[in-house]
């Protein structure tokens, strides 16, 4: 395949079309997502709310790049949705020349494709906002084209795939569906064990077994926090030795039930199979005997005690669960000639969520991998 090399202002030119602002008027602003993944619309503001700020026409057909953060592909192809709507002077707006090159084809080359190095050149810096894309810098840039028609049949066989790698995203559930089953199916499987409900501190009681540096913290020997637990699962995904601790922590014991207050809406609770310490945004609650620590973590997780955390804490900027709220709580009581099977149960079904999740999240990996393989195979000559 033959290559015409051209500098980045030869096949387009930068388009300005500065918008006199009227404070009484409404505008719609657009924004550009990283990784070519498109425009998105901001919400409509009057004039006067733009102030001093700059402000340009967006018409269907412009190339945009994010002169902020084109260098991880904030790059998209301006559609008819976007006529009328308006770009602040970050959003550089050019018109491609179609005799020498084709937008769509343009398009897939910056924001994934060989012109992603491109744009990186012409964007010094290390991270952020220091990677600004410098306009005359990148205009200088040497870029390697097919001709026109070689591009349009190159554009139309990746524009094709893509929109067949987004049905497929859309149609099969990602890793978020596992997420919400291991919330929603815990009240089906407790309540087809439970005779009724138990208040949280029937069922356990709350320790504040604190632990100030410089104490003696055994028989702990490693640190679980907030950020060790996963989300809705009830698991712990890793921990750190214990040295040097900054600050109070509380001490747990094997058989503890760990409940994050803080931002209790990631739903972060563990049953400890170890002692260990833990941050006090943690609550340690120490089952007594009317049910497995198992059934009270299950209760605690559920959506049903969830979605009253919710409700409780949801006004708050930095949402936290008070003791008192989190004790008066009621969760389903499972007598205990019922504990042995309904804890059988519970682990059967976690097990089954457990490994939907991992395929999903395998089934995410493929999905997300797809694309750089796509676009490296159309600028490699093989689609």
């Amino acid at each position: 395949m033959k290559l015409t090399e051209y500098r980045v202002g030869e096949i387009m030119r930068l388009a300005r079309r500065t918008v006199d602002v009227r404070a009484e008027e409404v505008y719609h602003e657009i924004g550009l997502r990283s990784f070519g993944n498109g425009v998105f619309h901001k919400s409509p503001v009057y004039g006067e709310e733009l102030g001093a700020k700059k402000v340009f026409h967006i018409e269907p057909g412009d190339l945009l790049f994010s002169n902020v953060f084109a260098w991880e592909g904030a790059v998209a192809l301006a559609s008819d949705q976007e006529a009328g709507k308006i770009g602040s002077h970050r959003f550089m707006t050019y018109k491609v020349d179609a005799q020498k090159a084709n937008s769509r084809y343009l398009l897939h080359y910056f924001s994934g494709g060989p012109g992603l190095r491109v744009i990186r050149e012409a964007s010094p810096g290390s991270a952020g906002r220091n990677r600004t894309l410098g306009i005359k810098n990148f205009e200088r840039q040497i870029v390697q084209l097919p001709d026109p028609g070689e591009q349009r049949r190159v554009a139309d066989k990746i524009d094709k795939l893509m929109s067949k790698l987004g049905t497929t995203a859309a149609l099969s559930p990602g890793s978020e569906m596992s997420r919400k089953l291991a919330v929603s199916g815990l009240d089906q499987v407790l309540g087809r064990w439970a005779t009724g409900t138990v208040r949280v501190d029937d069922a356990c009681a709350l320790v504040s077994d604190t632990v100030h540096p410089g104490d003696d913290p055994s028989p702990a020997r490693e640190f679980v926090g907030l950020e060790h637990i996963a989300p809705h699962f009830g698991t712990r995904i890793g921990s750190r030795p214990l040295g040097d601790e900054k600050g109070r922590k509380f001490r747990f014991a094997s058989g503890d039930v760990l409940y994050g207050y803080l931002r209790p809406y990631l739903n972060k609770v563990w049953l400890a199979d170890r002692a260990g310490l833990c941050s006090v945004e943690q609550y340690v609650l120490r089952p007594n005997g009317i049910m497995p620590g198992d059934l009270l973590a299950a209760g605690l997780r559920s959506k049903s005690t969830l979605d009253k955390v919710l409700n409780a804490t949801h006004n708050l900027q930095l949402p936290r669960l008070r003791s008192g709220l989190l004790m008066a709580m009621e969760i389903p009581r499972i007598p205990r000639d019922r504990h042995k099977l309904a804890v059988a149960d519970l682990n059967a079904f976690m097990q089954k969520v457990r490994t939907l999740d991992d395929r999903q999240r395998h089934r995410d990996e493929l999905l997300t991998a797809v694309r750089p393989a796509l676009l490296n195979a159309a600028f490699s000559g093989q689609l």
